[in-house]
């Protein structure tokens, strides 16, 4: 956590990562501006990536096992209702190119 904290990602999946949440710091990072600003929130070690295009992963320690968590969301328009399938592979393929990008293991 603390490499993840200190030295941020700044793109995943090929989109710039634009800000990253710290709960433990208290703090939000926007990457792009090289600004930071306060958030009000109880303190935990949660790091949360967000990135141009909306995607985002979280990280945290695991609370009984040495390891950390990753928390992928991903999003996309659904058009209608008829297109719902292949959104959902759309958006599935976008979660599998984020773990590999990430050198994550599922």
């Amino acid at each position: 956590m603390e490499s993840a904290r200190n030295s941020p990602v700044t793109s995943i999946n090929g989109s710039k990562v634009v800000t990253v949440e710290d709960f433990k710091l208290s703090i939000c990072k926007n990457l792009i501006l090289n600004s930071t600003e306060p958030i009000s929130i109880p303190k935990a070690d949660v790091l949360i990536y967000t990135t141009e295009d909306g995607s985002k992963v979280a990280l945290r320690p695991s609370g009984t096992e040495p390891k950390i968590k990753f928390y992928i969301s991903v999003n996309t328009p659904l058009s209608n209702a008829a297109a719902f399938i292949a959104t959902e592979k759309t958006l599935d393929a976008k979660i599998e190119a984020i773990i590999q990008d990430m050198n994550l293991i599922k």
